[in-house]
């Protein structure tokens, strides 16, 4: 009988509800880390439950997730539906918004989208991230709000379109996330006024065209720490980086006639540089442009989809180096010739006192690419490790050699 009363116990307290015995403001933080659709439909629990996910300090809305996932059509109705329920949702909420996020895959009024955007503005926003469809976004104007808003920290704009709201004024004293992913702006004024505006931004992503009437973009952040660039440089556009705490450099473009021109890059460890789908003259230059800047880093990983017949001047130019990756292989025979053939009268300095890791990918086995790996062995005097990935006809595998 005991036994029984003892399993019946743990039963109990196996299905016990232990959350609806939790602190409201700690269910609260736990709302706000669910998709809003899911953190309003909480309300039909209990009485108690009704007005717990008005105090959520976080809004994730997706009308992927509130409209039929059978019908992604633009159905009048579904929209209307979806429409209804952010303005529900914000005039019933009572509390200070954190993070903001909006994915629309629809088209919506813009009047109404700018509106919602407007009213998070008023309530101590701290992050908002914004996704807009193809459809809408060439006709959904910023709030001039956005521009001076003192409590935002970080701003994420996907799919915006065109940018042509940005005002005269602009100053966003939080600031230190900034991702721009799809955004045009109409000329050199106003991005560099847009990104001049954010004087303490740590972190900046820009992806896609920012606009064909953009000739030079001046990046001028004292504190900016980390920064990815994709498909920015087109034309003769140029891209001046004057960023003296930058750490982290990622770059993923096509090199034509524009260039990256870098200033005060002291403290640089890594920089990852791809650039692709450009005549050799033009990747070489660009490339070279960018690299004079660049002396102090300490990781550096090109991609590269032409010869590198600069490889010997990349590294006399690279003193500080200390990981070399050629993640793509060898590349041309070309480069071996150079190396070997006609050495530098100076072994470069990287390799005698700083490179310590060097990485091959889509290894052949190829007598040249022996001699070049044997090259660097000699050369290479503090070198700790070197990692071969080898390709044997269809097989695959690794070689790790390291000093000891």
């Amino acid at each position: 009988m005991a036994s029984i009363l003892k399993r019946q116990k743990l039963s109990e307290e196996q299905y016990k509800d232990r959350i609806s015995n939790l602190p409201n403001s700690l269910i609260a933080q736990i709302l706000s880390r669910l998709p809003t659709k899911y953190a309003v439909s909480t309300s039909v629990l209990s009485t108690r439950w009704k007005q717990l996910w008005t105090s959520i300090t976080s809004f994730d809305i997706d009308d992927n997730l509130l409209l039929c996932p059978q019908n992604k059509s633009t159905d009048p109705s579904l929209q209307r539906s979806f429409t209804s329920f952010v303005q529900g949702v914000l005039l019933r909420h009572v509390s200070c918004v954190q993070r903001f996020r909006l994915k629309c895959s629809q088209s919506y009024d813009a009047s109404l989208v700018n509106g919602w955007i407007a009213d998070t503005l008023l309530r101590n926003i701290q992050e908002l991230d914004l996704d807009l469809s193809f459809w809408m976004r060439h006709s959904t104007v910023l709030p001039q709000d956005l521009f001076t808003c003192r409590t935002l920290v970080v701003l994420k704009l996907n799919n915006y379109g065109d940018m042509n709201t940005v005002p005269t004024s602009v100053f966003l004293p939080s600031l230190r996330i900034l991702h721009l992913d799809c955004i045009g702006f109409v000329d050199d004024d106003s991005i560099n006024r847009f990104l001049f505006g954010c004087p303490v931004l740590e972190e900046l992503s820009m992806s896609g065209c920012v606009g064909g009437n953009v000739s030079v973009i001046n990046i001028v952040a004292p504190m900016l720490t980390s920064l990815f660039m994709h498909d920015c440089l087109s034309g003769e556009r140029k891209i001046v980086l004057d960023t003296p705490a930058l750490l982290y450099l990622t770059i993923m473009d096509s090199a034509e006639d524009g260039c990256y021109l870098v200033e005060n890059l002291c403290h640089l460890i890594r920089a990852d540089i791809f650039f692709y789908a450009a005549g050799s003259s033009a990747n070489f230059k660009a490339l070279t442009d960018l690299l004079k800047g660049m002396s102090n880093v300490q990781f550096l990983q090109l991609g590269f989809s032409t010869e590198w017949e600069f490889l010997l001047e990349l590294l006399e130019n690279s003193p500080h180096l200390e990981t070399l990756v050629f993640k793509e292989g060898l590349g041309n025979f070309g480069v071996f010739t150079q190396l070997l053939w006609n050495p530098a009268p100076n072994v470069p300095s990287c390799l005698l006192f700083h490179l310590k890791v060097i990485g091959i990918s889509d290894f052949r086995g190829e007598k040249e690419e022996w001699r070049m790996v044997d090259y660097l062995l000699q050369k290479a005097k503090v070198l700790e490790k070197v990692n071969i990935d080898y390709c044997d006809g269809g097989s695959k595998w690794t070689i790790h050699a390291s000093r000891t």
